[in-house]
């Protein structure tokens, strides 16, 4: 078991309460193809360019399948330069010091990437760029490198042969690499090395590393199929002394590369290793986004050396080692750890379009359509479509509008046990002016019947309750009505240890508490202010978020959402720029996505990015909630889900 010691040295990097952190292994589950299943769609390396699912090439590789280019990338290799170190004596002597590791935080369980501090002593870095090569075999200069990468800047890149390197590394890390991961076992560091040379404007574009060999290779005297599984980045010199800019930095990125959002940054030191998952590229992760989008940034002064390889593992047999991949293994375990009750309103919405909201006048309605709508129903069927197993409590009426919508909701398998019908009562219902203006303004007129307002009885919550207690749910979500229903299962889940997602739309005594209680709030930026009484945003948002596992984001429709972590730093998801049909019900999607990618394991600003995307997608769509369409075409169902609907 590999052992980790942590510091707080990285920015937004977590630190972990034990001394030992687990490398978890995930042996690969529910593969269903085989290798030649696979091998009949073979990917080109230049139809990588979005950012999604980017290896890197450059428009000389447009031509190429993804092995031909990591060949051709890997076709020279030059002599290795670390004997020097032996021949003048600059190796560090054993014992080594006790290495710093720092892990990356909010990644799925079990998904390795940690900086480790220390590894190569300053005198062997300096003498390793001393041995730089500057011409000869695996010499590639940088313009002959621009060609083959995308947006790649450097001086120049050798590829060498280091065995000895290879051999120091791994016995230095022997107690950090993972022994085993995705069902293989440690094989050894690859003693093929990458030194790189960045010069002022240096940059290495936003980008994922993909597995060598593309297919996994048997190897005879180990009797098994190799595969890399982990890239090894070396830095030899420091940044803030030798140079500035530079640092290495994991991203999320917009399909185009454009809109990149910056979750962690780490400024290396001569010696750091960094360490980090390969994630499967070919066939594509079940479970989009990728989580280690990674880029070099600018060096802006001086000149950065660095050196790269992976670490490879061994496998029992080929499916293994080309099929398994961390993430898609925990999510399917983990699928039934998606179960979220729902509290909130059924509201029948009857959309009507019109050229503009009348101020005392009459106009003509274009379109006239009805859907199950109302804030907590908006969520709930979000969250029934991404994949989560909803129950939703909610009060409706005994008539047929209250039967229209159990209809919707038993269509998308959720839950209805903790449904309250009120006998003699009027569902919800409420008429949305939609403008199709310029401006799109929208006018709301809800009619709540005052029976539906009536407490419930004492059977219904404690039913739930109840289940809570059972663990029947893995978290609660609540849109801030039903008040009567939603603090009493928020005090009972707090208790419980179990994650409350809160909205909230109005300010009082109870509301304040339903926030105070939860977990996750998000709210409107007047509201957050509101609960927080301060003017300032970044104030308000850092005086709510209080205590360990405390997040609060602050909504700001086209502005995008302000998110922070409790001691972490407050993070900006930008709006997406889409074609707006509707933004009745965006909100309500956003915390759905928020919770669905919060279940996944997601840190902040993953869960905001993935949550802006599902509320965009409700943007595009007209009417009260989001569809199945809509998130397809946005890339937010994973292969199960959009199995599951087709199969339905």
């Amino acid at each position: 078991m590999s052992v980790l010691r942590m510091s707080r040295r990285m920015v937004k990097l977590s630190a972990l309460p034990a001394a030992r952190l687990r490398w978890f292994l995930r042996p690969a589950c529910g593969i269903r193809q085989t290798l030649r299943m696979a091998g009949t769609a073979v990917q080109r390396a230049g139809e990588h360019q979005n950012s999604v699912h980017n290896i890197g090439a450059g428009a000389g590789a447009q031509d190429m399948d993804l092995a031909a280019w990591s060949r051709l990338k890997n076709s020279e290799v030059g002599e290795a330069i670390s004997p020097r170190l032996t021949k003048i004596g600059a190796w560090r002597p054993d014992p080594q010091p006790k290495f710093q590791v720092n892990e990356v935080s909010g990644l799925t369980p079990g998904v390795p990437a940690a900086v480790v501090q220390g590894v190569l002593s300053e005198q062997e870095c300096k003498e390793l760029i001393a041995g730089f090569p500057s011409g000869g075999q695996g010499f590639m200069p940088g313009q002959r490198v621009a060609e083959l990468y995308r947006d790649r800047k450097v001086k120049s890149r050798s590829l060498v042969n280091d065995e000895l390197l290879a051999r120091i590394l791994q016995e230095r890390l022997r107690e950090v690499l993972p022994q085993q991961l995705d069902g293989g076992r440690l094989f050894s560091v690859n003693p093929n090395f990458r030194f790189v040379h960045y010069d002022t404007g240096g940059r290495h574009s936003t980008h994922i590393d993909g597995r060598e060999p593309v297919m996994p290779r048997w190897d005879e005297a180990a009797e098994g199929w190799v595969q890399s599984r982990l890239t090894m980045q070396i830095y030899l010199n420091s940044h803030g002394k030798d140079f500035e800019g530079g640092e290495f930095a994991i991203v999320d990125a917009d399909d185009n590369g454009e809109d990149v959002q910056v979750k962690h940054v780490i400024k290396p030191q001569a010696g750091d290793v960094v360490l980090f998952y390969q994630e499967r590229l070919n066939p594509p992760s079940d479970y989009p986004p990728y989580e280690l989008q990674h880029q070099g940034n600018d060096v802006t002064a001086g000149q950065k050396f660095a050196c790269r390889t992976m670490v490879d593992y061994i496998f029992p047999n080929e499916e293994v080692a080309h099929f398994s991949n961390v993430k898609d293994d925990y999510m399917a375990k983990n699928a039934d750890k998606m179960s979220v009750l729902a509290i909130g309103n059924t509201i029948m919405d009857t959309m009507l379009t019109v050229s503009h909201i009348p101020v005392d006048e009459k106009i003509h309605v274009e379109t006239k359509k009805t859907y199950v709508g109302g804030q907590g129903a908006n969520a709930a069927q979000a969250l029934a479509l991404l994949g989560a197993k909803v129950s939703f409590m909610t009060r409706i009426g005994d008539d047929a509008e209250g039967t229209t919508a159990v209809t919707a909701y038993k269509k998308l398998g959720m839950d209805l046990a903790h449904v309250i019908c009120v006998p003699g009562a009027h569902t919800s219902v409420a008429a949305v002016l939609v403008a199709t203006d310029k401006e799109k303004h929208r006018s709301c007129l809800i009619y709540d019947d005052p029976r539906l307002l009536e407490p419930c009885s004492a059977e219904a919550l404690n039913t739930a309750i109840q289940r809570l207690s059972s663990g029947d749910f893995h978290a609660v979500y609540t849109d801030g009505w039903q008040i009567d229903l939603a603090l009493p299962i928020a005090r009972a889940a707090q208790k419980l240890s179990i994650p409350i997602l809160a909205d909230v739309e109005v300010v009082n005594a109870e509301t304040r508490e339903l926030a105070d209680l939860a977990t996750v709030v998000i709210a409107s930026v007047p509201i957050i202010k509101a609960l927080a009484g301060k003017d300032d945003l970044r104030a308000a948002v850092l005086a709510l978020a209080n205590r360990p596992g405390r997040v609060i984001v602050a909504t700001e429709g086209e502005k995008g959402s302000h998110g922070v972590a409790y001691f972490e730093e407050i993070v900006h998801v930008p709006a997406m720029d889409v074609d707006v049909h509707d933004t009745t019900g965006a909100g309500d999607s956003f915390h759905a996505g928020y919770l669905m990618a919060f279940l996944k394991r997601q840190g902040v600003a993953d869960c905001m990015s993935f949550a802006t995307k599902v509320a965009a997608a409700k943007c595009e769509t007209p009417g009260s909630s989001v569809t199945h369409e809509a998130l397809e075409r946005f890339g937010l169902l994973d292969r199960q889900q959009r199995a599951q609907v087709t199969v339905s």
